[in-house]
């Protein structure tokens, strides 16, 4: 999530890792990692704008991308950085300003705002596929980090609203293509397995879920009636539940192993009123006290259920969810602002 003027100036980039056990911020002087449950600062690194942080898991490889006022790196450069060594891993330089990296652990997504580029993930990179997309100022792309599934996601080049999945490994398959909104992707996630994609369009009031092996519609689910711009959507790590926040200051919950647990109309079974009323609306919803922008994931901590929020006035909310009542609502742990921790 890209900050704005309304937030934290120095904050530019706030994101989750692959399984959301860490997060990573970038900074107008450089970027900061921090792990998740229980909050803790695990390693920063100083000088210069950063818009882009990606990591790879919890290795030592974290992907960068330079931004704000004065850019620790040049924009259209995507930067591999060792942080065991302290020394630049891999310099890729492209064409145009790099949006977004993603990162495997044999390959390197770089993503402008209208073309995807795949190299190896190796000493001498290997420029290995070129995919074209929409306009994709917000650099949306998801790459399964699994080595048992090399699927790719991205907005289609050929369809306002559709997305394209290609296997990395075989693309010789053709790409899965998903006829997914009338309007723009606006954000979009991978299941941990990479077999369920998430995605919601501009418009902000339908998120819709994916079989990725063929495309198929999986759920429909309404966040809301009136359009909103979705900040976030998250699977926990058995895709058996989904998180959504967005700029009504709210964070949805849907139930996605047992879908009769969410909320439906009462004339949902009425076949001659339009599809607005089959929708499943989420199990639940909470507002998140902040008027930034934030995003929200599933803790990864075993002993207990909750939700973090990740906002961009550089706030930290963790909430507990009613495990007893199947998260039908939760309560507010604790709230801190994670940029004034000290490093460890």
């Amino acid at each position: 999530m890209n900050s704005n003027s309304s937030s934290n100036d120095n904050l530019l980039f706030i994101g989750f890792n692959q399984d959301s056990e860490c997060f990573m911020c970038g900074l107008e002087d450089g970027y900061r990692i921090y792990n998740t449950d229980p909050l803790k600062e695990n390693a920063r690194e100083d000088g210069g704008g950063v818009k882009h942080v990606e990591m790879l898991y919890r290795c030592n490889y974290v992907g960068i991308v330079g931004g704000g006022k004065a850019p620790k790196y040049p924009r259209n450069r995507a930067i591999v950085w060792d942080d065991y060594q302290k020394k630049v891993a891999i310099s890729l330089e492209l064409s145009t300003e790099v949006l977004s990296i993603k990162l495997r652990r044999d390959r390197i997504a770089v993503v402008c705002e209208k073309f995807i580029k795949v190299y190896t993930f190796s000493q001498t990179p290997q420029l290995l596929h070129v995919f074209d997309t929409y306009t994709n100022p917000n650099g949306l792309c998801c790459i399964c980090s699994l080595s048992t599934n090399s699927n790719l996601a991205y907005p289609s080049h050929k369809k306002c609203g559709g997305v394209e999945i290609v296997d990395l490994f075989n693309t010789e398959k053709p790409a899965v293509k998903i006829d997914g909104h009338d309007n723009p992707v606006s954000c979009m996630a991978m299941s941990n397995d990479g077999s369920k994609l998430a995605t919601s369009s501009t418009k902000g009031t339908l998120i819709r879920v994916f079989e990725t092996e063929n495309g198929s519609l999986l759920h429909e689910l309404r966040r809301g009636a009136n359009s909103a711009n979705i900040f976030c959507i998250s699977f926990n790590k058995q895709a058996t539940k989904l998180c959504v926040s967005s700029d009504h200051g709210t964070i949805h919950v849907f139930i996605l192993d047992s879908p009769e647990k969410n909320s439906r109309s009462t004339l949902a079974n009425a076949t001659f009123l339009p599809k607005y009323f089959q929708s499943k609306w989420s199990s639940f919803k909470f507002e998140v006290n902040n008027h930034s922008k934030f995003i929200c994931a599933f803790s990864q901590n075993s002993d207990q259920l909750s939700i973090i929020a990740l906002c961009s006035d550089g706030t930290y909310y963790k909430y507990l969810l009613d495990s007893v009542n199947d998260t039908k609502s939760c309560q507010l742990e604790s709230c801190t602002k994670f940029l004034e921790l000290s490093s460890r």
